[in-house]
């Protein structure tokens, strides 16, 4: 890391336990830590999940299945990323797909994949909190591993609501919390290895939240992982200047329930991926 990232990163107090973001702060953040994510970040998800997609078999087989009602459509894409989750679903139904994504090196990943793709794939630079669509525009809604990195989960929600046509899937998918983790050990985790991502949910919080902005849940899975704490250090530790004496001191300060619930060994852990399909009422 260069000495004024580290410096800047310091001052924000990112090197030392948790300080609260405003929003502004956190997207300037996640834009920066995208950014210099890009070089490697295929080659890291695949490694997590074992799988080229950067999901595993499971999560593949849940999106397709939720999408592929949605033949002929058009699919919203929030937090595209590489475009990783958009070129499995071209490749296996009709659809036209606008992704949108905070990050410009991203959009920029996503577009050298679209080769043979372009006309079913618009890519569009936007926000989450600000999403550039009128009311009943899109037929479904895909968002995998972003609403994490932003603390409006409610407003967010609504204005998926707002967007999708009547009867419009949304396919919720995110890392989440054991549902017995009370003491939020991931909330904690996260804390220690990442300065950008606002909130987790349990997988029960966040159907509550679905439903609560009328949609009516159809279908929830949670998929469980091993990941290796050296993972977690070079998928987020490492952007943030946390060494692994830190990280380790973390983990060898976890208490019984959360060494049950995360099975916790001296190498690595469980994770928790909950994908929710649900419909606009």
């Amino acid at each position: 890391m260069n000495k004024h990232r580290t410096e800047r990163l310091n001052l924000l107090g990112c090197s030392r336990g948790r300080i609260k973001l405003n929003n502004t702060t956190r997207k300037k953040l996640i834009q920066e830590y995208y950014s210099r994510r890009t070089k490697d970040y295929d080659a890291q998800k695949s490694r997590t999940w074992k799988n080229p997609q950067g999901f595993g078999a499971e999560v593949v087989k849940e999106l397709s299945s939720a999408i592929a009602t949605c033949k002929n459509g058009l699919v919203l894409e929030v937090g595209i990323g590489s475009g990783r989750n958009a070129t499995v679903l071209l490749k296996k139904a009709k659809l036209h797909i606008v992704g949108v994504d905070i990050s410009k090196e991203m959009l920029k990943l996503a577009k050298a994949k679209i080769t043979g793709l372009k006309r079913s794939l618009s890519l569009v630079l936007g926000d989450i909190d600000h999403l550039p669509f009128g009311p009943r525009v899109f037929d479904a809604l895909v968002c995998m591993s972003t609403m994490h990195y932003f603390p409006s989960t409610k407003e967010i929600l609504n204005g998926f609501h707002r967007i999708l046509k009547n009867n419009g899937v949304v396919v919720y998918g995110d890392l989440t919390i054991h549902e017995t983790d009370d003491k939020e050990f991931l909330e904690r985790l996260e804390n220690t290895i990442s300065k950008v991502h606002a909130k987790y949910h349990k997988p029960s919080e966040i159907k509550q939240l679905l439903e609560k902005s009328a949609f009516q849940v159809s279908r929830m899975k949670t998929i469980s992982y091993r990941k290796a704490y050296r993972s977690l250090l070079e998928d987020k530790g490492e952007y943030f200047n946390v060494s692994p004496s830190v990280l380790d001191e973390f983990i060898h300060g976890a208490d019984a329930g959360a060494r049950r619930q995360y099975a916790l060994s001296n190498n690595e852990l469980t994770l928790y991926y909950t994908i929710i399909v649900a419909v606009k009422d």
